[in-house]
């Protein structure tokens, strides 16, 4: 019979899915930068001659969803960059003027309606120093003009260049402090690079589910083929015993029951190839509507050979691969980060501030008569001789200040510490429980991998008994020792054998992928690498790694202690 020829050899040829044999393939690089993809480009053919590995590597390149996780990696690293806008220096600048009367309530106004007339031009630089330490380096310039007659200069020019430095030492003290926000953003953005990764890991294993499915429905398909071309036989040789008078006419009917009952299987089975190709098409990241009417097919068989697997290697192998816990890991560095940050807003408000500076002064200077009064001559200056006296630093000026401060109670801070305690308590619980279901996963994926090579096993035996009793069947059909609706129900029994030999090898290769993807080895497996985009280099990292100038530097385990 042709089809036990076909499955015999199915049953026959064996071919190794061991990891390394797979991992052999050429290496497949998926990139995290986005732009890769074009929308709506043509992937599709008449007909596709597709394997496993196209397929995989097709929708690496063209799934929607990496695409979209590109972009929300790209926003990470945005982010993380932005993070760091924290010590950007900040350059401020005022130009104004202003204009005033009023009227005098006494003579030493110098004038019944005061008028004065002012401009300004203000230039500052500051910003943020990792140590919580704010600067700032101003230079002020303002041109006063007034009609009252005691102002020995007139117009007044003044300047003035001021440095300003305050510094917290308690509160708000640390360059790990101050880079809270920094570092959670860099962890955010790793756990994206995570995230992308993850989605690689299921696209490509739905890609490999879907391909075994669209196979197995293709060979199901010829299965139900070949049992109508079984029960068409059993008609025509129905039907000749009816004409020479060795079958009862009624014997016909059961053999056309049979054959339409085939032809609707048929048609389940077509139709399940194409909605198998269309799932596949869609992971593949097919769009244009006229590649949908590709038709897929596969070049790799359902050849299968069984292999033993070490739990406890497993195990171990996954706790080091597993994505998922790199995530829980990384939620927990950022919960220490926070945690840091709250124990230092406990602490009292203590400031030194500093300020240190010079001025200039410049501008028309009145010569007065030192018996009337009155002015006996003006002595020219300007803008230029405030400018002189910084340049020359004739007048300096400065001030020291230390501020204290702290709430009575510091309930809020307090509040925010144990909430932050509680938020890396419950994020190391969830380390735990990722472990947990780690471990779960791989018990399941290794008893599935199991089951599945024992139901290959029974599936063949399975149906090769049928095919014999089939065999039997119709040799005691031949001599008139059996009915036609018996050689019909074995039929059905060899089909459903059939299909079911099928199913247990689509669910073998199935199991071998949800095991490489439990133990996190799915990728290597298959020959695929993540190469992610070159890491932005942090613009402001002075003084970061300087231990003395950190705050856990000063506090118990580093301040990331849950007590």
């Amino acid at each position: 019979m042709r089809m036990r020829g076909l499955l015999s050899l199915a049953s026959v040829v064996i071919v190794a899915m061991s990891v390394s044999a797979r991992a052999a393939e050429p290496t497949f690089e998926v990139g995290t930068k986005p732009g890769q993809q074009v929308r709506g480009a043509r992937l599709g053919a008449p007909e596709m001659r597709l394997s496993l590995q196209d397929a995989i590597t097709t929708a690496l390149e063209h799934n929607i969803n990496l695409e979209v996780s590109r972009l929300a990696f790209a926003s990470s690293q945005q982010g993380f960059l932005g993070s760091t806008g924290i010590f950007d220096p900040v350059l401020a600048s005022a130009l104004g003027g202003s204009y005033s009367e009023s009227q005098s309530t006494n003579q030493l106004v110098g004038a019944n309606v005061a008028v004065v007339r002012q401009r300004e031009f203000n230039l500052s630089l500051g910003g943020l120093v990792p140590t919580g330490a704010n600067y700032s380096v101003a230079w002020t310039n303002s041109r006063t003009k007034t009609n009252s007659s005691f102002y020995f200069l007139n117009p007044a020019y003044n300047a003035g260049l001021t440095l300003s430095l305050s510094q917290p030492l308690l509160k708000g003290f640390g360059t790990d402090v101050t880079r809270t926000a920094i570092e959670v953003a860099r962890r955010s953005r790793d756990i994206s690079a995570v995230q992308f990764q993850e989605i690689v890991i299921n696209t490509a294993e739905a890609v490999e589910n879907a391909y075994w499915n669209l196979v197995y429905t293709i060979d199901n398909l010829k299965s139900k083929q070949h049992s109508l071309m079984l029960a068409q036989d059993l008609l025509r040789e129905t039907q000749a015993r009816v004409r020479i008078g060795t079958s009862a006419p009624i014997d016909i009917i059961q053999s056309e029951a049979a054959v339409a009952a085939r032809e609707v299987d048929i048609i389940v089975a077509e139709n399940a190839v194409g909605n198998a190709g269309d799932v596949l098409k869609g992971l593949m990241g097919f769009e244009n509507p006229d590649d949908w009417q590709s038709t897929i097919v596969p070049t790799d068989a359902l050849e299968v050979t069984t292999r033993d697997v070490d739990l406890d290697r497993s195990i171990a192998e996954a706790i080091d691969k597993r994505p998922e816990l790199r995530v829980t890991k990384l939620q927990v560095e950022i919960g220490e980060e926070n945690l840091l940050a709250a124990r230092n807003a406990t602490r009292p408000q203590l400031d030194f501030g500093l300020n240190y500076g010079y001025a200039g002064v410049g501008g028309d200077a009145a010569v007065l008569d030192p018996q009337t009064g009155n002015v006996i001559s003006v002595n020219p200056g300007g803008w230029s001789d405030a400018l002189r006296q910084l340049r020359d630093r004739d007048y300096n000026q400065w001030s020291a200040v230390v501020n204290f401060s702290y709430p009575l109670g510091n309930h809020q801070a307090k509040a925010q510490l144990a909430q932050r305690r509680f938020a890396v308590a419950t994020a190391r619980q969830n380390v735990a429980l990722q472990r947990q279901a780690v471990i779960e996963d791989v018990r399941n994926a290794v008893r599935g991998l199991e089951a599945s090579a024992k139901s290959i096993a029974a599936a063949v035996k399975s149906r090769e008994l049928a095919e014999r009793n089939l065999d039997a069947e119709q040799k005691k059909f031949a001599n008139g020792m059996s009915t036609n609706f018996q050689v019909v129900k074995i039929q059905d029994d060899l089909a459903a054998a059939q299909a079911a030999e099928l199913q247990s090898r689509v669910f073998y290769r199935q199991a071998v992928a949800t095991y490489e993807v439990a133990v996190g080895s799915f990728l290597d497996a298959l020959g695929i690498s993540v190469k992610g985009a070159p890491e932005a280099k942090e613009p402001h990292t002075a003084l970061k790694d300087v231990g003395w100038l950190k705050f856990g530097h000063w506090v118990k385990d580093g301040g990331a202690a849950t007590k």
